[in-house]
């Protein structure tokens, strides 16, 4: 059955999104600029029409029924899917060859842009934006061409291709390694600064050092940051060690900007891929730009960068 004969009116769902959203009729009332009544009636003729309470109506306001939740649901999430439609009809028409990517602010600090003027080099005609995302990758593209995300995002709705296994190496400046050494043969970390993130990374050093069979972290300074990309430059810098996600720190490795700072490296068991969104058409220029990833990574994957593995 066709949807607009379900509902009294499109309008109607905007005013519940907005209800549901807020759970407030007073509020929702305010969003559209009309009164709480009209908000009330237009609500009430939704529930008539559909045959269900979808609010209960309480002295304090409103909370969504069982029926009212499963409509919430699909309604915004029908929103957010006509949202991301009319921004990639906007970008389009701002220049229709664009790719919009989807990335951690390390990936691009530090990965993408110092083979910058290389993409301009291998696709001249294809604008490249970045969507920044700070933390773990995963979640939503949200209106983006294209991401990096490690496959524990499985559920989203993505097709993938292969970028990398995750690996994590301790890293820091030559500058650093000179002064202090590495970690590998040492009993205390007396005299190491140790870069930490101010909310725990997956694998913090202290899992990384027991695991690792390297001392505990207990006799070294610490630094705090409130971003990776953050910490990655004070590690350049050599103020401390840092541990650094290979897919990142790749290009850092092969400049010898940073060198490794212990010989173990910890596989976690996670992959990363590339990935776009599975109910959008793949535009060319997405094609070109994500094969344009996998052979950047393959290329760095064969490149040495350091001590030797255990």
């Amino acid at each position: 059955m066709a949807l607009r004969s379900r509902v009294p009116s499109a309008g109607a769902l905007f005013v519940f999104e907005a209800a549901a959203r807020r759970l407030s009729f007073s509020e929702a009332s305010r969003e559209f600029n009309v009164t709480q009544p009209a908000v009330s009636k237009t609500i009430r003729q939704l529930e008539d029409q559909l045959g269900v309470p979808l609010f209960n109506r309480m002295s304090g306001g409103v909370e969504l029924t069982r029926h009212g939740q499963i409509l919430a649901d699909g309604v915004s999430g029908g929103f957010r899917q006509v949202e991301a439609a009319l921004d990639e009809i906007e970008r389009m028409c701002e220049s229709p060859t664009s790719v919009t990517i989807s990335v951690t602010s390390a990936f691009a600090l530090h990965w993408f842009m110092p083979r910058l003027d290389c993409y301009r080099q291998a696709l001249p005609d294809i604008p490249i934006r970045f969507q920044i995302m700070h933390g773990d990758p995963i979640g939503p593209l949200d209106g983006a061409d294209l991401g990096v995300r490690h496959d524990e995002d499985k559920n989203q709705a993505f097709d993938r291709w292969f970028l990398q296994k995750e690996v994590v190496i301790p890293v820091a400046s030559p500058g650093y390694v000179a002064a202090h050494g590495v970690l590998d043969g040492c009993s205390s970390l007396k005299g190491h600064t140790l870069g930490h993130l101010n909310e725990p990374l997956r694998l913090p050093w202290r899992k990384y050092l027991a695991e690792m069979g390297y001392a505990p972290p207990g006799d070294a300074s610490e630094m705090l940051f409130s971003d990776y990309a953050l910490l990655l430059q004070a590690v350049i810098k050599g103020q401390c060690i840092g541990l650094g996600w290979r897919y990142v720190i790749a290009h850092e490795l092969e400049q010898k900007g940073l060198v490794r700072a212990a010989s173990r490296e910890y596989v976690t068991g996670l992959d990363y891929y590339i990935v776009t969104p599975s109910d959008r058409p793949l535009r060319p220029e997405v094609a070109q730009v994500r094969d344009w990833l996998l052979a950047e990574v393959g290329s760095d994957l064969q490149k040495g960068d350091g001590l030797e593995r255990r």
